[in-house]
């Protein structure tokens, strides 16, 4: 409200005000990644072997966990970064915290992630000798190819890990048969994760403040003000809940039964003939989707510019191009066609618009946020339930996954074109392929 009555007064002061709030927070991002470094995430580790050995009778104890391989074993060593390694202990061990034995089962091997000076205090003078059986290196690869390594969040856009660099710990048991027994144990400190918490939705704040700042001629249509008038039948809203679930659907079934990446295409498509259906029927009043043709031209360059600022804040500058010939730049349009298009129909053309509708403009817009964070949350539910015991998890569900939900459905507010926002959802799937 203080905005606005500046911006009554005097344009020229509100956006000067705009952008000084913007710059405090750019400052204030700094700041607090520079004091709590691991509140940033950092890109997935690729997990191969580097090193095979075999190790003797070997006995430690590290973060409450004493471990104990009174055969032996094998190490091996499948990351190393400048500050940590990677490593699986495999062999017939005993494994209890704070004197409790862990699992029910007896595992066979321990994934354990460490920095250099902790590995080094746990070793002792434990003698690593290279492992010299060719058959059995080839079963290690295998093994190697299961573990999941660090949980890795917001897979499906700009896959993240989140961890500490000094005293780091990190571990889970390994089945006989060598599959990962979840979920994982040992997580950051709380401070971290509040940092996470804090960066990333400051970041959200800073692209929507950038947003408003480059459209300073933003002023509702009279279409949008009349739909703003007009409640929304009550077959509209009640079938929401219905939609959202086939959302859920079609990303739950894909990932269970293992079909191809394309699929949640049929579950769009079902929802869409759905929705035109009804308002064929007349049961669903003024919906276009978003999709008027007077708007078409409006918005790209703020998608753009939101798609570069996502990009930054998840992966820094860019260190250079993976361009694939041809096969890269027609993915774009692939993705827009078949997921950016037609997933923006839906999210921000109906189920957005019907909520602001019924709600007005700003609570609708967070309505459909907290949609969106459920839907996702179902899927990795449905899909990957030990993430649920990870506290990183929720960093994706409570922030990142609703906050460019609501960077979406901003922009659709501020052009009221939803290929704009199909355009920007697309370049959010494309980027991560296109530059390392």
């Amino acid at each position: 409200m203080l905005l606005k009555k500046i911006g009554a007064t005097n344009y020229f002061i509100a956006m000067l005000v705009l952008l000084g709030i913007t710059i405090l927070l750019v400052v204030s991002v700094f700041i607090l990644t520079a004091y709590i470094p691991e509140a940033l995430g950092r890109d997935p580790y690729n997990y191969e072997i580097y090193s095979a050995c075999e190790f003797e009778p070997w006995s430690f104890e590290v973060d409450g966990m004493e471990a104990a391989f009174p055969q032996g074993g094998i190490i091996v060593n499948i990351n190393r970064t400048d500050h940590s390694r990677s490593d699986l202990l495999l062999g017939q061990g005993t494994f209890r915290q704070n004197g409790q034995q862990l699992v029910a089962e007896q595992p066979g091997g321990l994934f354990l992630v460490t920095d250099y000076q902790l590995f080094e205090q746990i070793r002792g003078d434990n003698l690593f000798i290279p492992l010299e059986d060719e058959i059995l290196a080839s079963q290690l690869s295998s093994i190697v190819d299961r573990q999941i390594g660090f949980p890795v969040i917001w897979k499906d856009t700009f896959p993240m890990i989140f961890h500490g660099q000094e005293g780091l710990i990190y571990k889970y048991f390994i089945t006989p048969e060598g599959n990962p027994i979840l979920p994982p144990g040992n997580y950051d400190t709380y401070t971290a994760l509040f940092g996470s918490f804090l960066v990333y939705t400051l970041f959200i704040v800073i692209m929507l403040m950038v947003l408003t700042i480059l459209s300073p001629d933003h002023r509702y249509s009279r279409y949008w003000i009349h739909l703003g008038k007009a409640k929304p039948r009550f077959f509209s809203l009640a079938l929401m809940p219905v939609i959202a679930g086939l959302l859920a659907i079609s990303k739950v079934a894909p990932e269970i039964y293992s079909w191809p990446e394309y699929y949640p295409v049929f579950g769009y498509a079902i929802i869409l003939v759905i929705l035109i259906l009804f308002s064929w029927q007349g049961k669903i009043d003024y919906l276009d989707f978003g999709l008027r043709r007077d708007k078409f031209h409006r918005g790209y360059l703020l998608a753009a510019v939101a798609a570069a600022l996502i990009f930054g804040a998840s992966r820094g500058l860019p260190e250079g191009l993976n361009i694939d010939g041809a096969n890269t730049f027609l993915m774009l349009p692939l993705l827009f066609l078949l997921f950016g298009l037609p997933r923006e129909m839906i999210w921000r053309g109906y189920i957005q618009t019907y909520l602001s509708r019924w709600l007005g403009v700003t609570k609708g817009l967070l309505a459909m946020a907290l949609l969106a964070a459920l839907v996702h949350f179902i899927y990795l539910a449905a899909t990957v339930p030990w993430m649920l015991e990870y506290p990183y998890t929720y960093l994706e569900v409570a922030i990142i996954v609703p906050g460019l939900a609501i960077i979406l459905g901003y922009l659709y507010l501020r052009t009221e074109n939803i290929l704009a926002c199909a355009f920007l959802h697309s370049l959010i799937l494309w980027l991560p392929g296109f530059i390392i």
